[in-house]
């Protein structure tokens, strides 16, 4: 008789890799319903599960070249990078680098250098969307710290934030794209950087400013109020320090985007 982990072994085996020609002796089957019939319903089920999954996290993707070409992709994906994940939600992590290396090598993607960064920007949504709760600092919050604080200060974002360079006019098109109905929208290179987050359990996106964007990443990386002011002196100037500062914080802090201030010494 043959042990449960060994059964369980074969099945995954043949869900994962049902053309691989085993013989199948270990499954009943019938005339009419034979073994590997048997076996390829769940394993057609497996493969239309995580096709559902793909559709839902890339449905923009879907919509820009169709549900067949999709689904040929999807299905590749599939087999390639079958799944190691608990949760169907981590499934689709490697879909965007798979996509740029399917635009170099297949023929009929070619014309679609803009197809990646779509699927990235999609993923980002979601990796926003399903961030973990975190506090969030107000205006109250900061007018509380001492005047001697602020050199030292080091802000900790909320885990929704998340910042995305796109050489594509990416944001115009995934709005057009999941309008209902969809619209029609033309790929435009516009090289830029984009800020993407949860607010009220809404994800919202918008465009960074060079300076905004250093300075993030700046602060991101550890980075204190002072360093931070440093960094915007090289970019503006030492006149628009202050006010460049006050506005960026006061839109940071009212577009939920800190959850803490944090004095280093």
């Amino acid at each position: 008789m043959m042990h449960l982990s060994e059964l369980q072994s074969r099945f995954q085996s043949f869900i994962l890799e049902p053309e691989n020609g085993e013989e199948i002796s270990w499954v009943g089957g019938t005339e009419q319903v034979p073994s590997r019939d048997r076996l390829s319903v769940y394993a057609n089920a497996y493969v239309l599960r995580l096709k559902e999954v793909l559709e839902s996290d890339y449905a923009a993707v879907n919509r820009a070249i169709g549900d067949d070409r999709f689904g040929l992709l999807a299905e590749r994906y599939i087999r390639q990078h079958p799944s190691r994940f608990f949760s169907l939600r981590d499934f689709g992590n490697r879909f965007a680098a798979y996509l740029g290396e399917q635009v170099e090598i297949d023929a009929s993607l070619r014309d679609l250098p803009w197809l990646p960064e779509l699927a990235q920007f999609e993923w980002t949504l979601g990796l926003a969307f399903d961030s973990a709760e975190s506090t969030l600092l107000d205006e109250q919050d900061m007018a509380s710290i001492p005047a001697d604080a602020w050199p030292a200060l080091q802000f900790e974002f909320c885990p929704s934030v998340h910042r995305i360079d796109l050489e594509w006019n990416i944001p115009a098109m995934w709005k057009s794209l999941t309008a209902d109905p969809p619209e029609t929208v033309e790929a435009i290179r516009t090289p830029g950087s984009w800020l993407v987050w949860r607010q009220d359990m809404v994800t919202r996106f918008r465009s960074l400013d060079e300076d905004e964007w250093l300075i993030l990443d700046l602060l991101h990386r550890g980075g204190n109020f002072n360093d931070g002011c440093e960094l915007l002196a090289s970019q503006i100037g030492e006149e628009g320090v202050s006010m460049r500062a006050a506005s960026l914080l006061k839109g940071w802090i009212g577009q939920g985007l800190v959850a803490d201030a944090v004095r280093t010494y």
